[in-house]
């Protein structure tokens, strides 16, 4: 009876995404590097990368059928935080379809919302781009009608060993950072920092993501202070994977990373650049949009096979 309670429910939330025209989109650069897209909150559901002899493998989680995600709702998804909940329901949306071209897809959500006494809009709108030079380019662009504070970041979680249910324990992590930023249940800064070297959290040297995982109880769950905030040339993250030669590295435009492994057993990790933290001069970031200031953002993820100096043995921490 459950089993077929269950299998209703997935057809009534199927045909309901359905009557509100939902899409996927496959996008392909140059070089054979592929991506399914989707306007059902404006996700990620497929990304293939050659590996270190060529071949194309998956690098992140995903679903091959839209149903799939209403147990695993903000996985992919364009994750907006302005209010409680607020994520969940942007990963729930049916965005519109701005432009669709054979590398770069951009889709658009507006929202109502409200500051006080007062009620506006808020336009958020996503780009996704594979570049020839083997990167997954994420555009943000936000605005809003009235003044408020709104976050925007990815639900992409991903895994570089070619097979998305093994484990990445083995696979390394450095990270441009020695201070963590405290956030609160809201994204919001709890103007706490800790500084982490010689820390478990310390990935100043490139190191396994399973040596020391099992000191926190649910695994990498932080977000860290970027040591170059606002630096798109610098890396804020390089993760690689020794087995299939990739590396993935990770340039963004805020201040502070967050980096969750879900569980010690990790199969899968997000890199979600949040909008809070401080500055290069130590000022605290000002997370204000408003009809006169908007928000843009940009998220790249690239990938290779030729490791950064580094990510090469003789500067592993092993």
């Amino acid at each position: 009876m459950k089993r077929l309670i269950s299998t209703l429910l997935a057809c009534f939330f199927f045909l309901a995404l359905l009557a509100q025209e939902v899409k996927t989109f496959e996008l392909r650069n140059n070089t054979g590097m592929n991506a399914v897209v989707s306007n059902y909150g404006a996700r990620v559901m497929k990304l293939e990368v050659r590996n270190w002899n060529g071949r194309l493998e998956p690098v992140i989680k995903g679903y091959a059928h839209i149903s799939n995600y209403k147990d695993d709702i903000t996985l992919g998804a364009t994750l907006i935080n302005n209010a409680e909940n607020a994520p969940l329901v942007s990963a729930d949306k049916v965005w519109e379809v701005v432009s669709v071209e054979s590398q770069t897809a951009t889709f658009c959500c507006i929202t109502d919302i409200i500051n006080g006494e007062h009620k506006g809009k808020l336009r958020v709108s996503v780009t996704y781009t594979l570049s020839d030079q083997n990167a997954l380019d994420i555009d943000y662009n936000v605005s809003s009608t009235i003044s408020t504070h709104c976050q925007v970041t990815n639900g992409i979680v991903f895994n570089l060993s070619g097979d998305t249910n093994r484990s990445i324990l083995k696979q390394y992590l450095w990270i441009d950072s020695y201070k963590t930023n405290a956030l609160n249940a809201n994204q919001k800064l709890a103007h706490k920092q800790k500084k982490m070297r010689y820390t478990a959290l310390d990935f100043n040297q490139p190191r396994e993501l399973g040596e020391r995982i099992n000191n926190f109880q649910n695994g990498y769950n932080h977000t860290f202070q970027l040591r170059h905030p606002s630096k798109t040339q610098n890396p804020a993250a390089i993760l690689f994977d020794e087995q299939s030669g990739r590396v993935m590295t990770v340039h963004i435009c805020e201040s502070s990373l967050h980096i969750n492994s879900y569980g010690k057993l990790s199969t899968g990790i997000s890199f979600q650049p949040i909008r809070e933290g401080y500055d290069g001069n130590k000022k605290e970031i000002n997370t204000a949009i408003s009809p006169e200031k908007e928000f843009h953002s940009t998220t790249v993820f690239a990938f290779s096979t030729d490791p950064p100096l580094i990510m090469r043995r003789e500067h592993i921490v092993k």
